[in-house]
């Protein structure tokens, strides 16, 4: 692939490589079954995108046998118009609106909010979990995954990250000279995986599962997640002026680090974190 340079603001890049389809299809296959009961399941899918969960969990349900009604909410309308064509999702529902403003009332088994809730600031991820707890039925689950947590990288992944870093910042400074330096960035103020299970628990919830589940990203993995300008931001302490260039130079490094240090794919956490309401 070379040193090619894509160009995204979004995380649609990393949503179509394989090994985050195949993270998300073995979460998404725990909590589906754990979800599993008598009767019709309405699922929502908060935060939902291009619709990569609900696909996940219906194909899932219905090898199953477990009959599923998703809902799809995003503030994003664009995505969603992008879910309901080129999806196979003709009987789910779609729904525009702020993940901490739930335009419902109790009448979902379960939620899930998928690789999101590292990007909501603190006041919205507070709300965003007691509106949650507020549409779920008694009994309900919560699901939701990440991998920007404190413990998302594991300790042979170091050597990597610090050659990378190295070579990116060079590369940010001859693109960028005199560059201010921002204050660390939102998306990069991570929580352990302890932290997570107190907040969720603070929202009333009750967690039954929590596990960490290891990754093996190729180079193009890893370049689809830096062509995400946050994560870009946040890792080279960026501005939103320079936001863009430091995505760019995040890629251009990726394959002589994956050189230097003789790697072919580079080991990564997800978090995965089920919980119910009482």
């Amino acid at each position: 692939m070379g040193n090619l340079i894509l160009e995204t603001h979004t995380f649609d890049s990393f949503a179509h490589e394989l090994c985050y389809i195949r993270v998300n299809e073995q979460f998404v296959a725990r909590f589906i079954k754990r979800l599993a009961g008598d009767g019709l399941v309405r699922l929502l899918d908060v935060a939902a995108g291009t619709g990569l969960m609900s696909s996940i969990a219906l194909a899932q349900a219905d090898r199953g046998g477990v009959e599923m009604l998703p809902t799809l909410l995003d503030i994003n309308r664009s995505v969603l118009t992008m879910a309901r064509q080129e999806t196979d999702l003709e009987e789910a529902w779609f729904a525009c609106a702020s993940v901490d403003a739930l335009p419902f009332d109790q009448a979902f088994d379960g939620a899930i909010l998928g690789n999101a809730i590292h990007l909501l600031d603190d006041s919205t991820r507070e709300s965003t979990l007691d509106e949650i707890w507020r549409v779920l039925r008694p009994g309900g689950l919560f699901g939701f995954n990440t991998t920007f947590y404190g413990g998302a990288y594991p300790e042979e992944s170091r050597p990597f990250y610090l050659a990378w870093m190295r070579r990116a910042i060079a590369e940010l400074n001859t693109r960028r000279p005199g560059r201010i330096r921002s204050e660390r960035v939102q998306a990069m103020e991570w929580l352990s995986a302890e932290g997570y299970q107190r907040l969720v628990e603070c929202h009333g919830f009750r967690v039954v599962e929590m596990r960490e589940r290891r990754v093996r990203a190729t180079q193009a993995a890893v370049r689809a997640i830096s062509s995400y300008t946050e994560f870009a931001k946040g890792a080279l302490r960026a501005t939103d002026e320079d936001a863009d260039e430091a995505s760019r130079a995040l890629q251009a490094t990726i394959q002589a680090t994956f050189r230097q240090l003789h790697m072919k794919t580079l080991p990564r956490n997800w978090l995965e974190i089920v919980a119910v309401r009482p």
